[in-house]
């Protein structure tokens, strides 16, 4: 068993770092303040992207399942080359990251990072150890088995294992929200099952960004205190791992099947989404946080149909409150034009279920 956790944490700590080097790219031409929880989580926000944008068309034009595989590995090399260039840049010029934080005890910083560190891996333990699963989890885990198996994108039936012709029921959905391909694209390149990149990999990699999640969301509220900060993530995991009131929780979603789509919306793609509106709010001309938030909300339409719908009403409810509050309805505008994805997604939904039905 210890064989296999290596084999886990090697493989998600390749993911993670490969995320790390594209979002410093992203850093780079935004010109954001470079740190690590933030170059984490603008680099899995711009690969989600991509994902989406490049996997949905594969899956339209019914393309073979290692094309979609090897497009996402195309992907992900541009854009850790582009990131690298850019740190090579810093590197040559010399030029100095921004720093916000202010210094404190050196002592009780490696205490509390420490302490952030340790509860991050003991919730990627109790995740794995203690996982959920049922017969809608099973269907995931199923398509991206049969994507491996037959060569398809979603053209398979998960009660049967036969390819079929077209795309209905839960499969629809699955069309413009294609998160499958992923961990079978990890499993394809890896040599593991898609299960075990499923089950295993995946929930490695999203404990870890939604401790950057909340380490960002922190600096937020405790701008350049990062004994506060610290305090801030310990504080939220304690919740989630004494959180466990209901099976449709989402401490529980965190803590047991974070490996789902939906759960990566209701966990990271909500606090994510919150954090970037309060720049909006803080600064509405900061063009910035309106790109981030786009890179946010295509990714989430990437990993479950609920975040086509959730993040887009999400965004356009804070754009109307902003409007009435500050009498400033270009916000709505702005604000729009991040929904685009959602509302394409929508539109292709929509249009695939009225030609099938006909």
């Amino acid at each position: 068993m210890e064989a296999y956790w290596i084999d886990f944490i090697f493989v998600a700590g390749v993911i993670l770092a490969m995320n790390f080097m594209a979002g410093i790219g992203v850093c780079t031409v935004l010109k954001k303040n470079i740190t690590p929880a933030a170059c984490e989580l603008m680099g899995a926000a711009l690969i989600g992207t991509y994902c989406e944008l490049v996997t949905v068309p594969l899956v339209l034009l019914r393309a073979p399942f290692t094309v979609a595989a090897w497009f996402i590995v195309a992907g992900y090399a541009l854009f850790d080359v582009l990131g690298i260039a850019a740190l090579i840049r810093m590197i040559v010029k010399r030029e100095k990251v921004e720093r916000t934080d202010k210094k404190g005890d050196l002592a009780m910083g490696v205490l509390l990072y420490s302490a952030v560190i340790g509860l991050t891996a003991f919730v990627i333990y109790k995740s794995i150890a203690l996982q959920h699963v049922d017969e809608d989890d099973t269907r995931f885990v199923v398509n991206a088995m049969d994507m491996v198996e037959h060569n398809t994108l979603f053209l398979t039936n998960p009660a049967t294992g036969r390819v079929i012709d077209n795309w209905y029921g839960e499969l629809l959905k699955d069309v413009v929200s294609p998160y499958s391909v992923f961990p079978a694209a990890v499993g394809y390149m890896t040599g593991m099952k898609a299960v075990t990149a499923y089950h295993s990999v995946m929930p490695i990699i999203f404990l870890a960004m939604l401790s950057c999640v909340y380490y960002e969301l922190g600096e937020r509220f405790f701008p350049g205190r990062r004994d506060y900060k610290s305090l801030f993530v310990i504080f939220l995991w304690i919740i989630n791992i004494f959180g466990y009131y209901s099976v449709y929780g989402q401490e529980t979603f965190v803590m047991t099947r974070l490996w789902q789509g939906k759960s990566v919306v209701a966990a990271i793609g909500i606090p994510a989404t919150l954090m970037l509106l309060l720049d909006v709010f803080n600064d509405p001309k900061d063009w910035k946080a309106y790109v981030l938030l786009a890179l946010v909300n295509a990714s989430m339409c990437f990993f479950s149909g609920m975040g086509i719908l959730l993040m887009a009403i999400m965004i356009m409810c804070f754009a109307l409150a902003y409007t009435v509050a500050k009498k400033n309805p270009r916000i709505i505008l702005f604000l729009g034009l991040t929904c685009i994805p959602n509302i394409l997604c929508y539109v292709i939904h929509l249009g695939l279920k009225m030609w099938i039905i006909r």
